[in-house]
Parts: C-alpha cells; sequence; structure tokens
C-alpha cells in the first residue's frame, strides 16, 4: 500500500501472502488454501484457485519491480517448482487417459486402471519372453481375382501369335507387381524392433506410455476376454 509516499507492506495482507505460501508448501491445494482465506481478495471478491495461483506466482512478493519483500526467494523458488511439478503431472495424467481410450476397441467397460494394469502385465510378458512378440507362423500367399484374371489373359497373349508383344511385355510388369503387393508381409522389421526395445530391459512397476506406444497397437475386448494387438500384427491374449 502506498503511505507517505512510498510503497509498504499491508500488516494484513503481507501476513495473508505469507500463509499462502506456507499451506502451499506444506501441501494444501489451491482450492483448500482459497477456502480458509479471511483476509479479502479484492473488494466484492471472494478468494478461489485462480487467485490464490496468481498470488504463488506473483514476483512483486520478493522484491521485484521496486516493491518490498513479503517472502524469501527461496520459498517462492520452492512454491513455483512445487506448482510446475503438479502441472506438468496433470498433462502427463490427461495425456495417459487419452492414450489409454484411444486403444481400446469392442466397446470395452475396462476402467483406464484396468487396462493400465493389462499393459503393464503384457508388456512384462514380453520382456519376460521376448520372442513372444514374433509371429505364430508367416501368412501364406494368395492370389486374388485380378492377379487371376490378368495371369489368365497372359496365358491366352502368349498363345495368341498375333499378340502385341509390347503389350505382353506390359502385362508381365503388371502382374509382377500384382504379386508383390499381394505377397504377405511378416512385418519382421516392426518384430525386431520389438524384441531390441524389449531385450535385456527391467520389469516395468508402472505403465511406460513412450514404450508401449512403440509396440502397442490396439486393445480388443471380445467377451470379455482381452487381447493384445501389438504393431506387428501379433495377438496376445492378456
Amino acid at each position: 500500500m502506498m503511505r507517505g509516499g512510498e510503497i509498504v507492506l499491508h500488516p494484513e495482507e503481507s501476513v495473508a501472502v505469507r500463509e499462502i505460501f506456507d499451506m502451499y508448501l506444506r501441501g494444501m491445494s489451491l482450492k483448500s488454501i482459497a477456502a480458509v482465506m479471511t483476509v479479502p481478495y479484492n473488494v466484492d471478491k471472494v478468494w478461489n484457485k485462480n487467485m490464490v495461483s496468481r498470488i504463488l506466482e506473483n514476483e512483486k512478493y520478493i522484491g521485484a519491480d521496486g516493491y518490498p519483500a513479503v517472502i524469501e526467494e527461496d520459498v517462492f523458488r520452492k512454491a513455483n517448482e512445487i506448482k510446475q511439478r503438479k502441472a506438468a503431472a496433470c498433462v502427463c495424467t490427461d495425456e495417459k487417459k487419452k492414450y489409454l481410450h484411444s486403444l481400446v476397441s469392442g466397446g470395452s467397460s475396462l476402467t483406464e486402471s484396468e487396462v493400465d494394469g493389462l499393459l503393464v502385465s503384457v508388456i512384462n510378458k514380453l520382456i519376460t519372453e521376448p520372442k513372444l512378440a514374433a509371429p505364430d507362423k508367416l501368412p501364406e500367399y494368395q492370389p486374388t481375382d485380378d492377379i487371376k484374371a490378368m495371369e489368365q489373359k497372359f496365358t491366352s497373349m502368349m498363345q495368341d501369335m498375333t499378340a502385341d508383344i509390347d503389350e505382353i511385355a506390359r502385362l508381365i510388369t503388371d502382374v509382377a507387381a500384382a504379386k508383390y503387393d499381394a505377397c504377405p508381409y511378416d512385418n519382421r522389421d516392426r518384430t525386431m524392433k520389438i524384441i531390441d526395445l524389449l531385450t535385456c530391459r527391467d520389469l516395468l512397476d508402472t505403465l511406460d506410455i513412450g514404450l508401449s506406444k512403440q509396440i502397442v497397437r490396439a486393445v480388443h475386448i471380445n467377451k470379455g476376454i482381452a487381447t493384445v494387438e501389438l504393431v506387428n500384427g501379433k495377438m496376445i491374449i492378456a
């Protein structure tokens, strides 16, 4: 407040500021602190958590811009380190919720905690035995109807002495490309990446979202049975 042309500490309000920092450092939430404040924040304004937050962030209380210091810099720093950690934790929690929700298909009634535990269990199973991530067997090649039609056309053209040689050459290329596209892919590179990520890794106590994103594609629920699909297509019953 102003007194005699100088900025000086307001007796009651400066005590309130110190109490806010003290309560926050003792673990009280912004909302809880707001609920017990008795010194008015401002005329006709009731305390809320946003007001408490602004008090904690205001550097004027440590003497910035020529204001008299109300609290020590160390107290201010500790309080704001706690605020930053809590803010980061909230972001991580929201990210985790969205991630877990995005994984599950099949109209699941599983809670986030249950999906979390399911993933930890499956990942630990894979850490214990990484080769479980490998496909059970390689898929077999099956020609499509289009490929069969092109092959029949090729056979007919080869028997036709008047057939255009250039068209036959183009057809050979088209058939080869179509067969290549239809060849089964065993996702070997993805499988090896999963195995590399899990080999010699410590078992998880809590879900590692970064690791999970690299190896888990989805969680399927069918008739109450949960199956985890890996990024290489391997299905593992939880």
